[in-house]
């Protein structure tokens, strides 16, 4: 069994995100990040994560996967829900046990405990990734939260106000991490400025996975 570095320090306090923005710092302690990540392990073979394209017509510098009923995808047809990876054809993999765990954990004290998603949208940051400011707007009901939970490197996260060219505040995710983002701050933009090589706890974990659990449908 892979060996989990521990940090030396306890996670720093949350910073004063806007209403509606809420952090929970290391809510995925260090043996549930190992059962995460090799859950993750299965849904990588079963789904590799690739390069999307954008609607400028370029590529993401991040890789995307997902498993759930239904997939987030992005190609010359625009960004939209799959049932199926248009990559393969085959339908996506199931939401590992132990993802949906840590997503119940954390919403039953959340205003959004009924949360259950349909879709989990993995990406995948390596050496020099990130992922500009967007809003996620391909969703039936904005009134149904986005979570997303950290794994592996630490990163630098943007979350901003609901034009583009406001300007974003940004504070450090780490390993174990959960964001939630819903309600006042449900369309806010955000985004990833920087990814900390060598940061992951996981030994056997090089990069940053973030799995975004949505209500697609």
């Amino acid at each position: 069994m892979p060996a989990l570095q521990l940090p030396l320090l306890d996670p720093p306090p949350a910073p004063d995100l806007p209403d509606g923005f809420i952090i929970r710092p290391g809510s995925a302690e260090a043996g549930a990040q190992l059962g995460l990540w090799q859950a993750l392990q299965a849904v990588l073979a079963a789904a590799p994560p690739v390069p999307t394209r954008v609607k400028g017509g370029g590529q993401t510098s991040a890789a995307m996967t997902n498993c759930g009923p239904l997939g987030w995808w992005s190609d010359a047809k625009g960004y939209r829900y799959e049932p199926r990876n248009p990559a393969t054809g085959q339908p996506w993999p199931p939401i590992p046990k132990d993802f949906l765990d840590i997503v119940q954990k954390v919403t039953a004290k959340s205003p959004w405990p009924g949360f259950s998603p349909d879709a989990c949208l993995i990406n995948f940051y390596g050496p020099g990734a990130k992922m500009g400011l967007h809003q996620d707007k391909d969703e039936a009901d904005f009134g149904q939260p986005i979570v997303t939970v950290c794994l592996g490197d630490t990163a630098d996260f943007m979350v901003g106000g609901f034009k583009r060219a406001d300007k974003p505040q940004v504070f450090r995710v780490r390993s174990g991490d959960v964001l939630l983002m819903g309600g006042a701050s449900r369309m806010r933009f955000h985004g990833v400025r920087k990814v900390h090589s060598g940061t992951s706890p996981v030994s056997d974990l090089a990069g940053r996975y973030s799995l975004t659990f949505r209500k697609a449908l």
